[in-house]
């Protein structure tokens, strides 16, 4: 079995961590903007006097629910 790597099977490894970066960096932006219209959208003095009730609750649970998420993910990393 050979240990080193080729150089051009080092730049594909490159290339593909830098594109997964990328698009790791792209979610997270998306995700950022996301939540951040929920939130605005929860809030009556922004977007919140434009939705019903009904939507305002189910955003409520949205947000709530990745809160809950992240948190028992943090937990189970301590």
């Amino acid at each position: 079995m050979r240990d080193e790597i080729k150089d051009d099977e080092r730049q594909t490894m490159r290339n593909h961590i830098i594109f997964l970066g990328t698009q790791l960096d792209a979610e997270r932006k998306a995700s950022i903007a996301k939540t951040e219209l929920l939130r605005r959208l929860l809030d009556r003095e922004d977007l919140g006097w434009a939705v019903s009730n009904e939507v305002r609750s189910l955003v409520y649970h949205v947000l709530t629910d990745e809160y809950m998420a992240a948190r028992e993910k943090e937990q189970k990393r301590d």
